[in-house]
């Protein structure tokens, strides 16, 4: 039980982007009220301005209140006192000043308004069992998830994300990103223990089917329809090991996972340029080529 200090400041942070930007926005505003006792908000306004993204921390079990989004579940929608309150009291504005772990953000005095993406797990390793149980994605239960569940229960399993999509269609995403190359995933392969099953997720199936042969070993997600995020997140996390994509979202289905002796391999270069500083964004324990 979370205990939260009514004289404590409370922390607000902007909850905006897609599912991985969510949970990491989320986790490390989660683990600063935490560490005040303080009570935790979520402004979801972003979502109320007609984007193609959703809201989607209200699936998890997540502690905190929703502010300024209509969908938001009514438990966790703030009410309208609450809003009054935050748009009269003189919030300090923090504004991540870059991608890697800030850490005067620890220092953050007086009622906060958290801005940024906060792309690293030191920003809530203080809090890293609570955010492991806050954060679990909600069991899937249609038939193909469920096969695959099984599929990955088996020893050395893995789950493989590709992401390509809006990195190779979208001019705005392929400035400030690239598409894993196939050389990357063969050598991620080439690092996984055995020849357990491999789940292949990507929104390019037509791309997967060219470059990696249908067999014992390779099944992809998504054969008999569209899924959704947190079905695949889900999937994910269930894998002994992991080749993830540059994505938040593949990031966060290996973090959650729960194999001790596990593998992760990430790409080296996060971003198109590699002079942006992400070295914090990967564990010390995880595989970067």
């Amino acid at each position: 039980m979370t205990v939260v200090s009514q004289a404590a400041a409370p922390v607000t942070v902007e909850i905006n982007g897609g599912l991985g930007n969510q949970l990491f926005q989320y986790a490390a505003a989660r683990a600063l009220a935490l560490s005040r006792g303080a009570q935790l908000i979520l402004d979801a306004h972003f979502f109320d301005q007609g984007r193609h993204r959703q809201f989607e921390l209200s699936q998890f079990p997540i502690q905190g209140t929703v502010i300024g989004h209509y969908q938001a579940p009514r438990l966790l929608r703030g009410p309208v006192s609450l809003v009054r309150t935050l748009r009269k009291a003189r919030l300090r504005k923090y504004q991540e000043p870059h991608f890697h772990f800030d850490p005067s953000f620890e220092q953050v005095k007086g009622p906060v308004y958290l801005k940024g993406y906060f792309q690293s797990p030191r920003y809530f390793e203080r809090a890293e069992a609570t955010i492991h149980k806050e954060l679990q994605p909600p069991e899937a239960t249609d038939a193909e998830s469920l096969e695959l569940a099984d599929l990955l229960s088996q020893s050395n399993s893995a789950s493989l994300h590709i992401r390509r999509g809006d990195y190779v269609n979208n001019p705005a995403a392929a400035r400030l990103f690239h598409s894993c190359s196939l050389d990357y995933y063969r050598r991620a392969l080439e690092q996984l223990p055995g020849s357990g099953p491999v789940v292949i997720f990507s929104d390019d199936i037509e791309w997967v089917g060219e470059n990696f042969p249908a067999g014992a070993r390779f099944r992809m997600a998504g054969t008999r329809g569209p899924r959704t995020g947190l079905a695949d997140l889900w999937l994910m996390s269930k894998a002994e090991h992991h080749v993830i994509a540059n994505s938040t979202f593949s990031w966060w289905g290996a973090w959650l996972g729960s194999s001790a002796s596990g593998l992760t391999i990430a790409p080296r270069q996060w971003f198109r340029d590699p002079n942006w500083d992400c070295k914090d964004l990967i564990p010390s324990d995880w595989i970067r080529i």
